[in-house]
């Protein structure tokens, strides 16, 4: 390190240098060392003095005819606490003297010294930057690099110039922005958390629909209480078990959905609520085209949900975390994608509809023949053969 000249250097109570030494290369070091050993020692007697006080004041006790313990104890403790006070004083004033030691061999003025003296983070940042590399902070590099340039003033001055304006609408616009983003960013858990859900129930769905869909599959209240009964005729007869089969399945399919209908993280699900959850959802007792109609609905509404999803997931993106103009944003720029399709049957041929793979077989669509009177259907391909 290339150290300049000192001047009015005192290693205060040391009382070795107390004039001017233009010439006389001091290591820092070397000084921060030294008023360390005589803080060390100052603080040791310091300790010992107590500690022979405490003594003797037991000792008084004990003289008096008194228990000595509680005293002792009560002394050892205001010992203690004011022992790891005294510590810390210590150490706040061997932070600043030292940084203030290095400063001034780097030929800071007094004003920057006082400061970095009476400050234990900015000399703590300032002793960090020595031991690492022996180099001047970047304030004061900064600092000499502006009075090269013409800058007039002190080390403070420049501090102070250097200081951002922020006034209290400026906080009070970064702490909103702050909230609108992390409720922006909870919002997107939560959808991904409920479409999760109903991509897990979607290949059950399908599955569902591929069994309904079959001309011969039947489903309604008699079904449902029978089929205990047929599984064993079958079963005793020897009868094939093809159409129980393909029931147990639908059953075991719709039993599947009903304790995922309840939104995650909600609680446990009630025998009330499941039992409304139940007649909400497919189930061998429903009528078939009743079933129909909720299996379409049900597969459109995930899908429609994935869709939703990704635009929502590109809106957090573009607009940095927040989702609050989410649904604004889909209805001015007709984004909103539609649950069912609507279908004049009068206009429009659904056969060549379907050619067109504009509708599925099994899809559920808006009959718009009547304005009036709309009306949900199904669009079934066995109805075409």
């Amino acid at each position: 390190m290339d150290y300049k000249n000192y001047k009015d250097f005192n290693l205060g109570s040391m009382g070795l240098l107390n004039a001017p030494q233009p010439d006389i290369y001091i290591d820092p070091l070397k000084v921060q060392q030294a008023q360390k050993n005589i803080a060390d020692t100052e603080y040791e007697n310091l300790l010992k003095r107590k500690k022979y006080g405490n003594l003797m004041l037991a000792l008084s006790d004990v003289l008096k005819g008194r228990d000595p313990g509680p005293g002792v104890l009560q002394r050892q403790q205001s010992f203690q606490q004011e022992q790891l006070l005294e510590e810390a004083k210590r150490k706040q004033e061997i932070l600043g003297k030292s940084a203030g030691a290095y400063l001034r061999s780097l030929g800071a003025n007094e004003e920057m010294i006082s400061l970095a003296t009476s400050s234990p983070e900015l000399a703590t940042q300032i002793l960090s930057q020595q031991f690492a590399g022996e180099k001047k902070p970047a304030s004061v590099q900064e600092y000499e690099f502006a009075v090269s340039q013409g800058f007039k003033g002190t080390y403070a001055d420049f501090r102070q110039s250097k200081s951002p304006v922020v006034n209290i609408n400026q906080l009070g616009q970064s702490e909103f922005i702050k909230s609108a983003i992390e409720l922006g960013t909870e919002d997107l858990k939560e959808t991904r958390k409920l479409v999760q859900t109903s991509s897990e129930l979607l290949p059950k769905l399908e599955t569902a629909q591929i069994i309904v869909q079959n001309p011969d599959f039947k489903t309604g209240p008699s079904q449902e209480m029978t089929l205990d009964l047929r599984r064993l005729y079958n079963d005793i007869t020897g009868t094939s078990q093809e159409r129980v089969t393909q029931q147990e399945l639908f059953n075991a399919l719709s039993n599947y959905t009903i304790p995922r209908m309840r939104p995650p993280g909600s609680g446990a699900t009630s025998d009330f609520e499941a039992n409304l959850f139940t007649r909400a959802t497919i189930g061998l007792q429903n009528t078939k085209e009743g079933n129909e109609l909720l299996l379409g609905t049900m597969v459109q509404q995930a899908k429609r949900d994935q869709i939703l999803l990704g635009l929502k997931e590109k809106y957090w993106k573009d607009n940095e975390g927040d989702t609050s103009g989410f649904s604004a944003y889909l209805k001015e720029n007709d984004l909103v994608p539609p649950l069912y399709q609507q279908i004049d049957l009068g206009v429009q041929n659904i056969g060549e509809l379907y050619d067109q793979r504009k509708i599925k077989n099994g899809e559920v669509y808006v009959d718009i023949t009547d304005p009036v009177y709309p009306q949900l259907r199904v669009f079934r391909l066995s109805d075409f053969q």
